[in-house]
């Protein structure tokens, strides 16, 4: 018999340090607890599955500083990587600071629908690797074909993203019967439900029920979605997905013998024990990030503390108000919709840049679009969903919280005054909207602000693709929130509840 280990991280997003950056607290996250409990030996695989450089307070200072040798890329060769593919996110800061993250690599980057038009990027569709025991394991990296329609497109001139499935295919195709081990590395995840089959998903963003279904990898290891999966077997495909901000790493045990496979895996939460030499590394930078987001920016009349999501929704959010006004204030647009990441900081009286990066996680830019009446009610449809009804009690719907839990589909307004009753369903659930105390009609107009990933129309948003764009504001939102407390120093919130719930 004989034994292949293989450790496995995605969705890292830039978390390095033993912190959230919520506060100087150490926690038992981050790549640099994370590497220190990798045990390898030639027998031993160490793979990534993307979104790496983007996501963290670390990354949000480190994209606007200029350095010889990326440090994730540090970070990558001291915890002795194999392969890694590419996430969505590694996208966000354009070709240049992609090439070079890849070109400070020592490990392979594999990612087989990623065609790179200038033939700088190095990346490959697959590997194979022969270990010291004789086995031939077969790579295959993947990504999420939806990629070009988040993504801002000047970071995406010199790149293609190719159909997922195709590519995947053709290349299975291509190693099946050349290797003893064939494994997917897909920073994507499931369209059905893992354990019913229940189709979740339309799209194609995620496909690994497709492919496992279809396809005959032995492991796929996933991502994108920032489930935990462990120890889970699809199709006679097994499946690990670790969850996000490196809280968990995978750990995979395979076995073969007489064309046999046995394979098992766990998630593992690592100790507090960061790697040393990483540490005295990166530490001038990191406490570089740490008095950097210390910094005051400017003052509000009251904390901006956020409280469940379920409770923001049903009661209206001071702090969407406030993000509401900031997008109206360099937008000029008649209304404003944002939403919320899955996890907010939020903001104290006096508002440091530690605040905003940690409560506005995205470098999302914004887009103001023409929107009639009619498209402004699909909208408030589409929010309303977020909201279940069942003997008088409100959750949250099962279809905001899987394949994933996505919070961020849900949108706060400011400038209209809504009412959704919970009784009803369909397009009767938005019972009243009103701009300026008058009832919308279908055919009135408006300016509407929002993120570019809202104007993108996933998500169950796509009538916004139909919409006239009147104006795209290029400035990244931490940048946005940043610039406003510069020009007003001391801000009075919005107190203004522009929602309405009826059950």
């Amino acid at each position: 018999m004989k034994n292949i280990k293989i450790y496995f991280t995605s969705d890292t997003h830039g978390f390095i340090y033993p912190t959230d950056y919520k506060n100087n607290n150490l926690k038992n996250i981050g790549l640099l607890n994370i590497i220190n409990e990798f045990k390898k030996d030639p027998n031993t695989l160490i793979i990534d599955g993307g979104d790496t450089i983007q996501g963290s307070p670390f990354t949000t200072f480190l994209s606007n500083k200029k350095f010889k040798d990326h440090p994730l890329s540090l970070v990558m060769n001291i915890g002795k990587y194999d392969f890694i593919t590419l996430g969505n996110h590694d996208f966000n800061y354009g070709y240049s600071y992609l090439e070079k993250y890849l070109n400070g690599l020592n490990c392979e980057c594999i990612c087989s629908n990623v065609l790179d038009k200038q033939d700088k990027l190095p990346i490959k569709p697959y590997s194979i690797k022969t270990l010291e025991n004789g086995l031939k394991v077969g790579l295959i990296g993947l990504t999420t074909e939806f990629i070009p329609i988040w993504e801002n497109p000047q970071n995406l001139i010199n790149i293609d993203i190719l159909n997922s499935f195709e590519t995947c295919k053709k290349y299975h195709d291509l190693l099946k019967d050349k290797v003893d081990l064939l494994i997917l590395v897909y920073h994507g995840g499931f369209e059905n439900d893992i354990d019913t089959g229940k189709s979740l998903s339309k799209t194609t963003e995620n496909i690994a029920y497709k492919i496992c279904k279809e396809l005959k990898f032995d492991l796929i290891l996933t991502g994108h979605q920032h489930m935990e999966i462990e120890n889970k077997e699809l199709f006679n495909t097994h499946i690990v997905q670790p969850s996000n901000n490196a809280k968990k790493y995978a750990l995979i045990n395979v076995d073969i013998a007489k064309n046999k496979k046995y394979i098992t895996s766990k998630l593992i939460t690592p100790k507090i024990n960061p790697n040393n030499e990483c540490l005295e590394k990166l530490l001038p930078l990191e406490k570089d990030v740490q008095i950097w987001l210390d910094t005051p920016v400017g003052f509000l009349d009251i904390p901006l503390i956020p409280k469940s999501h379920l409770e923001m929704a049903i009661e209206g959010s001071y702090l969407a108000n406030f993000i509401n006004d900031v997008q109206l204030d360099i937008s000029k647009a008649d209304i404003s919709c944002t939403s919320f990441a899955n996890s907010i900081k939020g903001f104290n009286k006096e508002v440091t840049i530690r605040d905003i990066v940690s409560t506005y996680i995205y470098p999302n830019t914004l887009v103001v679009l023409e929107v009639t009446g009619e498209i402004l009610k699909k909208a408030l449809i589409r929010s309303s969903e977020y909201f279940e009804l069942e003997n008088g009690n409100i959750s949250i719907s099962e279809n905001f919280l899987k394949p994933k839990v996505a919070h961020y589909n849900y949108d706060y307004f400011s400038n209209i005054e809504y009412t959704f009753d919970l009784n009803k369903t369909g397009s009767e659930r938005v019972s009243s909207f009103k701009y300026k105390e008058k009832e919308i009609k279908n055919t009135d107009t408006f300016s509407l602000v929002m993120n570019n990933y809202r104007a993108s129309g996933v998500s169950g948003y796509e009538f916004f693709k139909e919409c006239k764009v009147l104006k795209e504001i290029q400035i990244e939102m931490p940048e946005i929130l940043i610039a406003y407390f510069r020009k007003y120093k001391n801000v009075k919130v919005n107190k203004k509840k522009w929602i309405k719930i009826k059950y």
